[in-house]
């Protein structure tokens, strides 16, 4: 089979040497970033998909030679700091991804970018608070009324003092703090899956700001007979590897794995809630330490929630009380769900509900985790967002889910941009497993 231009393989992630000493150098990083801008400057297929291909071949048009020979290294700095993370380029668009032998991977390179400016102290103190997942979580949960009367949008003079102090937009919507979820919920006997077992990996988001999204999981699962447990021990490290704070991200891995190790099996699987969480465990954590037996482990079980009750359904069976909503659904299926390569499970897992259509959006909504709600960066993620958010509305269905919460609030107010008498602003966002929990009759919502 051809590794070529339009080859039928699937793209393939090469491990991130992050631990060799030419990771870090210099000269070796330019070289390389030029060797793939040269590529991506030679097919501008993905000028659409970010900000940063588009600042890329605005330097390449706009210098002497309209080559890459004429461009300053130093200005690369706003290409990598445009970057979402997303790997839509890497999973959708670039045709010249690994295997094919160019071996193209602008994210990793992105990462490669941020990993040196972070281990050279150049993330600055704002930058590094936002990050600190954990800490921000418990002390906003511990001081809940007065955390989310800081957070909310109606409090100006609060969000004018954050934006200060934090760099965070004082038009960004942030989430808000909630009570954690406690474990409560009957196993049903004589569900057809009665005596399978799992861990439900609550995720930094269910266990701070969420908990519906985990009370939902949670219930869905015991209706449907699996024995399943909470566990969280920490944030999976996303706002970190955004940053390129590698070695705090290793440091979770090698925690979280260490525990975990003994808890899961192939018939005992950790079940995720959050795409980009399961995409961590998944893929990211593997990549970076490609030789440790309980990341690779937990790698191989991890799942994500609607992944696990689409095969759930396909194999032992899923019980059959499921009752038709009052509408029907359009899911936005994020990227860090499109990033883990198993389909359109949200949509595959709602078109279980009987009588309801269900529409699906597959584009990036522009939040990209902690980037879109920086000052310096909120106006161009509404702007990369706002496609997906036009289309959903165009859609006007009872329903709206995301995937991601995050990208979902912020598809809300991009749609609170664009209403007109023909788009109607979007309200009331959800999680898929929300809306299975609803016409299970389990969910309040």
């Amino acid at each position: 089979m051809s590794n070529g231009e339009g080859g039928l393989r699937a793209p393939v992630r090469e491990i991130v040497a992050w631990q060799e000493d030419d990771y870090w150098n210099e000269e070796k990083l330019d070289e390389e970033t030029r060797r793939q801008f040269d590529v991506c400057h030679g097919c501008r297929r993905c000028f659409n998909l970010c900000d940063s291909f588009p600042k890329l071949f605005d330097l390449i048009d706009e210098s002497e030679t309209y080559e890459l020979d004429s461009v300053n290294s130093e200005d690369f700095k706003p290409i990598v700091d445009a970057c979402t993370m997303c790997d839509m380029c890497f999973m959708v668009t670039c045709p010249y991804v690994p295997p094919h032998e160019f071996a193209i991977d602008i994210p990793k390179l992105m990462l490669r970018h941020r990993a040196k400016s972070f281990k050279e102290g150049k993330v600055g103190f704002k930058e590094k608070q936002i990050a600190e997942i954990d800490r921000n979580g418990k002390l906003g949960q511990k001081t809940r009324p007065f955390s989310n009367a800081i957070v909310s949008l109606k409090n100006k003079p609060a969000r004018y003092i954050m934006e200060k102090a934090l760099n965070v937009s004082k038009e960004a919507k942030l989430p808000k703090f909630a009570m954690p979820f406690k474990e409560d919920f009957p196993i049903n006997t004589k569900a057809p899956s009665f005596g399978k077992k799992a861990i439900l990996f609550s995720t930094c988001y269910g266990s701070y700001h969420n908990s519906e999204i985990i009370s939902s999981a949670y219930k869905v699962l015991r209706h449907n007979g699996i024995d399943v447990s909470l566990f969280y021990d920490g944030c999976c490290g996303m706002p970190q590897l955004e940053q390129g704070n590698i070695e705090r991200v290793m440091e979770q891995a090698k925690n979280i794995s260490r525990k975990l190790f003994s808890l899961i099996s192939a018939e005992v699987p950790l079940i995720a809630p959050i795409p980009s969480c399961a995409l961590m465990l998944k893929t990211e954590w593997p990549l970076l330490l490609p030789k440790d037996e309980n990341i690779i482990s937990l790698s191989k079980y991890t799942m994500d929630i609607d992944e696990f009750i689409v095969q759930l359904s396909e194999t032992k069976g899923i019980t059959n009380d499921l009752k038709p909503l009052e509408g029907d659904i359009t899911v936005h299926m994020a990227c860090h769900s499109r990033a883990q390569n198993i389909g359109p499970k949200s949509a595959q897992m709602l078109r279980l509900i009987p009588n309801t259509k269900v529409n699906i959006i597959e584009r990036c909504s522009g939040h990209g985790g902690s980037w879109g709600v920086k000052k310096e960066n909120f106006d161009t993620a509404l702007k990369v967002g706002k496609n997906s958010a036009k289309s959903i509305m165009k859609y006007s269905t009872k329903y709206f889910a995301s995937t991601c919460p995050l990208a979902g609030d912020h598809l809300v107010q991009i749609s609170e941009k664009e209403k007109n008498n023909d788009l109607q602003e979007l309200k009331d966002p959800t999680h898929p497993i929300e809306l299975l929990a609803l016409a299970y009759k389990i969910n309040k919502k």
